[in-house]
């Protein structure tokens, strides 16, 4: 047991110390923001359309954008000729984020030849904190639709009615999602696209409200939509791409959903964006996910608030919603209703191109040809070409010759590789290609940062054989042009280049060999990596140049995720100490019994030929508990609860057996080991309870249990923290706060001193005034005046436990008061005596008894009394940290409430139960003078521990249910006492 212990203190030491290197590695290992700031060409303009019913929402407005006009436009009087788009901003965020979009599609319009223009609207949400509020959320939904309803009256004279594209960021896009809940709205919207949008579940549950707005959207769309699930068998790395069950019912109208006609769209910003991962990005109902640093043209990645301004990633969306956009003979604009064009527009932009183009075309023998026989070729020209050069490369190679990867260089948005079927010209006996086939499908363009374009394709030569049996070359196109140019070619077998690794184990600190050095002109290696599962875990691949024939070099990354779509991820290096350093990891958990051995996670590595590599890997320690603070941190409110139940478990038990000044110390029931037991046990608990299909079903957080040991520690080392620090503002600066509270609440120092007083002897006072101010008002003022009176009576109890103490030692100092072995000793020898002579007088009888009681006195002050109510502090800290957690959990509601008074407007208070039965539970526990020495603390303690129990399987995710386990403990500590003590009377 002593050496568990030592292991329990190391474990918690060393767990504190990886969460907060977690936390700090966060803003150290991050890419630069390479976005460009979007600039407004003219003077930025909104007018306010006027909506019906829009007096019942105060505080909201919907504008219309336009840019440098003198004179006002007016919507509702003006001809509306654009296709609309609607703007709807997130979590905090403001209406004038829609500037950079409209913006650039106001400079696109003036450039397009066919006349396609859009109306940007955008909702002014007073900049509400939706996402930590959830009754924000069906207030905005209900505007929302009044909005989409307003915009389609300025339409009205149409001969075809327009449908609607919406453009939410944040909690935004989640909103935009809600309204395809009522079908009558849902038919006139056409497209979708979220950014940076937490979909399927919060980021934070922080109320039952944003718990009921999610769970009332996933029931609506399961209805209404087509839900795409990973299984075993899901492995997007295979294909360039699949088409999502939605477009594939689509063709069978008996099974296709009331809305798989609209097109939903996500975006995720990368590892910049620290408020909401990738993962949460995602939704089943979506038709396309993709991250920004894989979209073609952008190739970066967007932290959460620069994604609505910057300029790569605003063009693309603007290309897209051109791109779907058709001139109708009126000259009005509309989005195309077709969901399949749609789509395959939308992969082209945001993927890449969807499928293989089926024309050829046709290319003169005059051209200059040239014919290529070697595996590995690197050609360069620096100063450009003043013609077409062509290569030709034959596919016809050795059987083992499987893999053929290619690479141009500056070559941009133009057809460079075909496939063709060779001829010998008669008279020149040349070799050249008449018709060639494009094979642009098959490219993907890397990401270069600001240097020269690179495009990659690696083709496997045996299909091409099996596929094309007419086809004898592969055909590479470098166009005229001044800038420099080139090509490289590497054709390999890849039982050679492709690796097999496995994720070393987190004990292994050993870097492992992948590949000791690479060939001179090596473009391509592929990493299948198994193990790889949670998403804490992470590996670390370092790529070293062993020699270079240039200085620079660059190599390129590709992370495919096989049960993940959407979630490829680029990154670029151009050091071996490069920030951030090239990690693998995975966005999501994998489905239940899917197998990574048969489908493994995969890095492809696009290296530059100039270089020979070496490749090994390691686990990636810095990246994990970096991921695992970002994945984790919101399992930490539910581990401190467990953490204080388990000590006020101790302590009530501590209590019971001894009781008191003595014996209990502030550090009383914190350090402790005990709750480390609760989680393993949970574990084995929760396959139980899913087994036996009594109760109800636990969060399903199927996550290692190393994650759930490093949070757990962690939360027993910041309650360390919070009880050292509240005992330091106790005793140090109790007076400080209680000027500050005088300060705050505006009385006087005579009041407030009759208050706390009233409030310390009568204590059911406390209860009514908090209470009457929680109801009147709302849960958190209530909580927090409850917390500020408790805090002030418990300082002011220490105050006087102190002033007593002191005076009590400097009393036995002056009086000369015996320690108590001697006092021991001396009761002693006065029964011995008394026993000897028993014929001493009255009056010496008298006098031993006078001095027994004075020694009796003695020992009365050297072991003092049972300390019961305000005087057992450990017991109250407790009580207090635990008010604080409920305090603060309920922090949204009171913002919500502060906010929502300026226009009058009724939100719910989703905490307002809970909090009424932590007011009247506590002011009994107070008045009942609390803890009193009693029987049935095992039965309490058992209690407390079925609730950490609760909290573990129940509340980690859904973090507002800590409301009601907090009202449940409170409320059976006050029954216990009371129930005692009215056992004592009655017997």
């Amino acid at each position: 047991m002593f050496m568990f212990r030592n292991c329990a203190v190391l474990l918690v030491i060393g767990s504190i110390c990886c969460f907060i290197y977690g936390i700090i590695n966060i803003y150290v290992d991050v890419e630069p923001n390479a976005c460009r700031m979007t600039y407004m060409f003219g003077q930025p303009m909104f007018s306010r359309v006027q909506i019906k019913n829009g007096e019942l929402y105060p505080n909201y407005r919907l504008f219309y954008y336009y840019e440098g006009l003198r004179d006002s436009v007016e919507p509702h009087a003006k001809d509306m000729t654009g296709a609309p788009v609607i703007f709807v901003p997130g979590n905090g965020g403001s209406y004038k984020q829609v500037r950079s979009l409209a913006s650039v599609a106001l400079r696109k319009a003036l450039t397009n030849d066919a006349g396609i223009h859009l109306d940007y609207y955008t909702i002014d949400y007073d900049e509400e904190l939706s996402a930590l509020y959830g009754g924000y959320l069906f207030h905005q939904q209900r505007y929302l639709k009044l909005c989409i309803r307003t915009i389609l009256s300025l339409y009205k004279g149409r001969s075809e009615e327009p449908s609607i594209v919406l453009i939410g960021h944040s909690m935004g896009g989640k909103l935009a999602h809600s309204v395809l809940t009522d079908l009558s709205i849902g038919q006139h919207i056409n497209t979708i696209i979220s950014i940076s949008t937490p979909l399927d579940r919060p980021v934070l549950n922080l109320d039952a409200e944003l718990d009921a707005f999610y769970a009332q959207t996933d029931s609506a769309l399961s209805r209404t939509r087509t839900v795409t699930l990973p299984t075993t068998r899901t492995n997007v790395c295979n294909s360039l791409h699949q088409n999502p069950p939605s477009v594939q019912n689509m063709a069978l109208k008996e099974t296709s959903a009331n809305l798989d006609n609209v097109l939903l769209i996500s975006t995720a910003g990368g590892n910049r964006d620290l408020l909401v991962r990738p993962g949460l990005t995602a939704s089943k109902f979506n038709d396309l996910h993709a991250m920004t640093s894989a979209i073609p043209r952008v190739s970066l990645s967007c932290d959460h608030l620069s994604a609505v301004w910057c300029l790569q990633f605003i063009k693309t969306i603007n290309r897209f919603l051109f791109s779907i956009a058709r001139v109708r003979d009126d000259r009005s604009v509309i989005f195309s209703t077709d969901k399949q064009r749609n789509l395959k527009s939308a992969l082209s932009h945001f993927v890449k191109r969807p499928s293989r183009p089926q024309s050829t075309m046709s290319f003169s023998a005059a051209n200059n040809w040239n014919e290529e026989r070697r595996l590995v070729i690197n050609k360069y020209f620096a100063n450009g070409l003043k013609t077409s050069y062509f290569d030709l490369i034959g596919i016809k190679r050795h059987k083992r010759y499987k893999k053929l990867a290619i690479e141009a260089l500056n070559v941009d948005d133009i057809d460079w590789l075909f496939g063709c079927t060779a001829l010998v010209h008669k008279e020149t006996g040349q070799t050249y290609c008449e018709k060639v086939t494009p094979l642009t499908h098959l490219v993907q363009r890397l990401p270069n940062r600001e240097r020269e374009p690179r495009s990659i394709a690696v083709l496997d030569l045996h299909n091409l054989r099996n596929t094309y049996l007419e086809w004898t070359h592969v055909l590479v196109r470098l166009p005229a042009g001044s800038g420099h140019l080139g090509y490289n070619l590497d054709i390999y077998d890849p039982k050679e280049r492709h690796v097999d690794i496995r994720l070393p184990r987190w004990y292994s600190f050993s870097k492992q060999l992948a590949v000791n050095e690479t060939l001179q002109g090596t473009l391509h290696y592929r990493l299948r990596i198994s193990e790889l599962f949670d998403p804490y875990q992470s590996l670390r691949v370092i790529v070293e140049p062993l020699q270079c024939l240039k200085p620079q070099y660059r190599v390129t990354a590709r992370l495919c995720v096989p049960w993940a779509a959407g979630f490829e991820r680029f990154q670029t290096l151009t050091s071996p100490d490069e920030k951030p350093q090239l990690y693998a990891n995975v966005p999501t958990l994998l489905p239940k019994h899917y197998n990574t051995t048969l489908n493994p996670v995969i890095m492809d590595l696009y290296l530059d030929p100039i270089c020979r590599y070496r490749i090994s890997y390691e686990y990636g320690y810095s990246s994990a508990l970096s991921r695992l603070v970002l994945e984790f941190s919101s399992w930490l409110p539910a581990h401190l609860t467990c953490v204080l139940l388990i000590v006020l478990r101790k302590q009530v038990s501590t209590f019971h057996e001894v009781g008191s000044f003595k014996s209990l110390k502030p550090y009383t029931g914190y350090l402790q080991y005990t709750s480390l037991y609760v989680v393993t046990a949970c574990r084995l608990l929760k396959k139980l309870i899913l087994s036996s299909r009594v109760l109800p079903t636990p969060e399903s957080l199927d996550y290692s249990i190393n994650v759930s040991i490093v949070i757990h520690c962690a939360a027993i080392a910041f309650s360390l923290v919070a009880t050292l620090a509240t005992w330091l503002a106790l005793s140090l600066y109790g007076n400080a706060f209680y000027r500050l509270a005088l300060r705050l609440t505006r009385q006087s120092q005579a009041s407030s001193n009759i208050l706390i007083s009233i409030m310390t002897h009568l204590p059911i006072t406390y209860g009514i005034l908090t209470i009457a101010t929680a109801i009147g008002t709302c849960s958190g003022v209530g909580l927090l005046l409850a917390f500020v009176f408790y805090f002030l009576m418990l300082s002011n109890a220490y105050k006087d436990y102190l002033e007593d103490f002191v005076w009590q030692k400097a009393a036995n100092l002056v009086r000369g008061t015996p320690s108590e072995p001697a006092a021991t000793g001396s009761e002693g020898d006065g029964d011995t005596l008394s026993g000897i002579d028993d014929g001493q007088s009255d009056e010496k009888k008298q006098q031993q008894e006078e001095e027994q009681e004075e020694m009796a006195a003695e020992k009365k002050e050297i072991d003092p009394e049972p300390c019961v109510g305000l005087q057992n502090f450990p017991f109250h800290v407790t009580l207090l940290l635990m008010l604080l957690m409920q305090l603060l959990l309920t922090g949204p509601n009171t913002l919500a409430w502060v906010r929502s008074r300026r226009h009058g407007i009724d939100l719910p208070d989703p905490s307002l139960q809970s909090s009424v039965v932590v007011l009247i539970s506590l002011s009994l526990l107070l008045q009942f003078r609390a803890p009193q020495k009693c029987s049935g603390y095992w039965m309490m303690s058992i209690v407390l521990y079925v609730l950490s129990g609760i909290v573990l399987l129940y509340c980690q995710a859904a973090i507002y249910r800590l409301n009601f386990v907090f009202a449940g403990a409170f409320a059976l500590l006050a029954a216990h006492q009371g129930l005692w003590i009215l056992w004592r009377r009655l017997n």
